[in-house]
């Protein structure tokens, strides 16, 4: 007598189905991202700029969902609906280095306008450009259309000091950072470099995920910006600053510290 074959529990098939649809809407967001970063490659054609009071980009051919920032692991703190449009308020608070109390609450936050689903326009508060200067984001901003993606590492980097490509010519000391931003989450030293990480958690906080976290590496000597690396819970985005080697004399390039 032969037995019928067993058939694997229906959560299996249940764990396979939403498996298969993760990866499939994981493709159709990574697309549109894509699709995002060659609309910034070619910037004046697709965004507005508005600096007159905070940054505002303005996007002239939306292609990003909200439903892609909640993929990111970006949710909002508050959501107002007016109309067909949504203005979301996202918002991190830092996360100190254990054991230590700052007297303030140290946050980053950001608007998000969205109209029929898709991103119409984002707004950074004046307040982050006291000590920062609005070009440095505006050049990040604008570099980001030259990044090289991985799509297998979920990982995104671009040079900004190659030639023929966006150059952030303000930039951003160690000095001026932490006036900004507050002692960091962490702070090490390696070589002749300094390593600034800053942690961020999400508000409302989330069960899961939701943190995000920058990294600045800094010359020891000169307190220059060598380095921005950010992470997301599902990808991250670095920024170098430092020039090719091949295009700085020998001497200067005997200076420069070692590539992490």
């Amino acid at each position: 007598m032969t037995r019928a074959p067993r058939r694997p529990p229906a959560r299996k098939w249940l764990a396979a189905a939403l498996a298969s649809l993760a990866l499939l809407l994981g493709g159709c967001v990574f697309l549109r991202l894509l699709a995002f970063k060659h609309q910034l490659a070619a910037f004046d054609r697709n965004f507005t700029l508005e600096t007159t009071d905070g940054v505002r980009l303005g996007c002239l051919n939306p292609v990003l969902l909200s439903d892609d920032f909640r993929w990111l692991g970006i949710t909002p703190e508050s959501i107002i609906r007016v109309g067909r449009a949504e203005q979301w308020h996202v918002r991190w608070i830092k996360q100190p280095l254990p054991g230590v109390t700052e007297d303030v609450v140290r946050d980053v936050d950001a608007e998000l306008i969205f109209t029929d689903g898709k991103l119409t326009r984002l707004f950074v508060p004046e307040r982050y450009f006291a000590v920062i200067p609005k070009s440095f984001l505006i050049g990040l901003i604008r570099g980001a259309g030259a990044a090289d993606v991985d799509r297998t590492q979920r990982s995104a980097a671009v040079s900004l000091s190659r030639p023929g490509e966006i150059r952030v010519d303000a930039q951003v000391t160690q000095s001026a950072l932490v006036t900004l931003l507050g002692p960091p989450s962490e702070q090490r030293v390696e070589g002749a470099r300094t390593m600034l990480r800053y942690v961020y958690a999400p508000t409302p906080p989330r069960e899961k995920g939701g943190r995000f976290e920058m990294t600045f590496s800094f010359e020891t000597g000169t307190g220059r910006l060598l380095l921005l690396k950010g992470r997301l819970p599902v990808g991250q985005l670095a920024f170098n600053f430092e020039p090719p080697p091949g295009s700085m004399p020998p001497a200067a390039r005997a200076d420069l510290p070692p590539k992490l």
